[in-house]
């Protein structure tokens, strides 16, 4: 399978994942796909009980293996930290403009998740902890 080719069944299957958890998606590459960097392959919103909505954007990277710890992790994804730094750098602390992921397409077809925050990165789930929650194709 050709990388663009791969990215566009991982887009399919993260948008699909995210409509089972409530969200609404959009796979945003699909309208900037001559650029040569996308900051982001999918937003999503989802809302929440009290009125509220949840916006999500989502960055979709492959790795060959797991990533093993945070400091890993932040160097698997330093563009995207920097980007949201710049990012953070602009929006008051106090003002929640939504969520940024980055979900790693790892062999076992899963995804391993990390949210990128004004702290730095955290890994959300571990492909341990789901079960049958697939992230790629072969």
């Amino acid at each position: 399978m050709t990388a663009p080719r791969r990215i566009e069944a991982l887009e399919q299957e993260a948008g699909d994942l995210l409509t089972k958890l409530g969200y609404e998606p959009v796979i945003v590459s699909s309208f900037v796909r001559t650029c040569r960097y996308i900051a982001f392959n999918l937003a999503a919103r989802k809302k929440l009980d009290d009125g509220s909505v949840d916006s999500l954007m989502v960055k979709l990277k492959v790795s060959l293996h797991p990533i093993a710890t945070l400091s890993d992790a932040a160097e698997f994804c330093r563009e995207e930290i920097a980007s949201m730094k710049k990012f953070f750098a602009q929006v008051p602390p106090e003002e929640k403009r939504g969520r940024f992921e980055v979900w790693i397409s790892i062999p076992l077809n899963r995804f391993q998740q990390f949210e990128i925050t004004r702290e730095g990165i955290r890994e959300i789930r571990s492909p341990a902890d789901r079960p049958g929650f697939s992230g790629g194709r072969p």
